[in-house]
């Protein structure tokens, strides 16, 4: 483990509380995490934080950490954060270099749900639909599955390698993806609601702003 990042490690103080995990919209258990990185057990962190999530390297880089954990954390009160943020990247980048697995599913189902749209709702969904049996297929307008991550956030800030490898992971639990695959063009909602036992609609709701200048 690199030396700057035991230091973040070192800093928490795994409080019984967790304002940190009651920060987290997807309530992370955050500080048993970070213990079993203490604990150069990265593996089992990883475990732990693929209970309520599947997007570790990409929330551990994008997710507004400081209104939400960090801004919790009873390090803040009288001087720094524990940097929750690099330390749950670190455990995703960790993730997709030694291929560790997201947890498969125990019993097979016979229901299928069919998802519109491929961002952070849909393919979240898909993930924790499938770990639980159930038959998943995703429809993406574009060639390309990630939405917003794919989309809209630039490369410096997310990079392409990291959402593509990701969504690898969540495919690999056996989710089906079509692609070029539009809502009101190529199908709609009453067409899959004959073939699915549920449609879950996750399309996003962005507005885009144009600069208006030259």
């Amino acid at each position: 483990m690199e030396a700057e990042l035991k230091e973040k490690v070192e800093q928490c103080l795994n409080c019984k509380v967790k304002p940190c995990t009651k920060g987290c919209p997807l309530e992370n258990n955050i500080p048993a995490f970070i213990e079993k990185v203490k604990q150069d057990k990265l593996e089992e962190a990883y475990e732990i934080l693929s209970e309520t999530t599947v997007l570790p390297a990409i929330c551990g880089r994008i997710c507004p950490h400081y209104k939400q954990c960090m801004g919790k954390c009873v390090r803040g009160i009288k001087g720094q954060p524990v940097n929750i943020g690099d330390i749950e990247k670190y455990i995703g980048d960790m993730s997709i270099k030694n291929n560790y697995k997201l947890p498969n599913c125990e019993q097979e189902r016979n229901e299928k749900i069919a998802i519109i749209g491929s961002g952070p709702a849909g393919l979240t969904c898909a993930a924790f639909l499938r770990r639980n049996g159930f038959k998943v297929t995703i429809y993406e307008k574009h060639d390309k599955l990630g939405g917003l991550l794919t989309h809209g956030i630039p490369e410096f800030r997310l990079p392409r390698k990291v959402v593509e490898k990701t969504i690898e992971k969540i495919l690999d639990l056996g989710v089906e993806a079509k692609l070029n695959q539009e809502l009101g063009r190529d199908f709609e909602i009453e067409d899959l609601a004959q073939k699915y036992d549920a449609v879950f609609v996750a399309i996003g709701a962005n507005i885009p702003s144009k600069m208006n200048v030259e």
